[in-house]
Formats: C-alpha cells, sequence, structure tokens
C-alpha cells in the first residue's frame, strides 16, 4: 500500500482492513470476514453518501463557490452540484 499523510488515516484504515483479508490464510474465515463487510457496504456507502453531501452543503451555507469547492475536493463543479442535490451519479441508460 502507498504511504498517505495522516489526514487521510480513515482512508488508509479501510485499505489497511481489505489488505489484512486479503492476507488471511484461512479461506473459510477470509470469505465470511469479507462477506460480512460487504453486507455492511450498502448501509456504510449511504453514509459516506450522506457525510459529503453534508459538508458540500455546509460549504454552500458558507457562501463557498461551486468553483472553489470543486477544486478543493478535486471534482467536477458539476459533480459539486449533484452531490449537493443528493444525486448518485451516472444514471443508467434506457435499454434499447
Amino acid at each position: 500500500m502507498a504511504e498517505q499523510p495522516d489526514d487521510e488515516k480513515e482512508v488508509r484504515l479501510v485499505i489497511e482492513t481489505v489488505d489484512a483479508l486479503e492476507r488471511m490464510t484461512d479461506p473459510v474465515e477470509r470469505a465470511k470476514r469479507a462477506g460480512a463487510l460487504l453486507a455492511e457496504w450498502p448501509v456504510q456507502g449511504s453514509r459516506l453518501r450522506e457525510i459529503r453531501q453534508a459538508a458540500v452543503v455546509a460549504l454552500r451555507e458558507q457562501n463557498v463557490s461551486y468553483r472553489q469547492i470543486a477544486k478543493t475536493l478535486g471534482i467536477s463543479l458539476a459533480r459539486v452540484q449533484q452531490i449537493e442535490a443528493g444525486e448518485r451519479g451516472r444514471k443508467a441508460k434506457p435499454a434499447e
């Protein structure tokens, strides 16, 4: 795993957890623990989206521009607006 600054410790912990699962020698235990994490992921993923949205909303309430938020977060201006609105990225293309 690449070194990350200490201010990204939460991200590092998640990556280290997945790395530790990969290194487990007992395939049954590895599968059980990976399954438990995957079962939690939809709930935790929703929480993470809510946390990010609340942060963007808070920045907007402080009159930070979309452009500045985009630059700071390293995402597009359109994506900042989507996050603020609670949109979840790309919409599925309709089947023809």
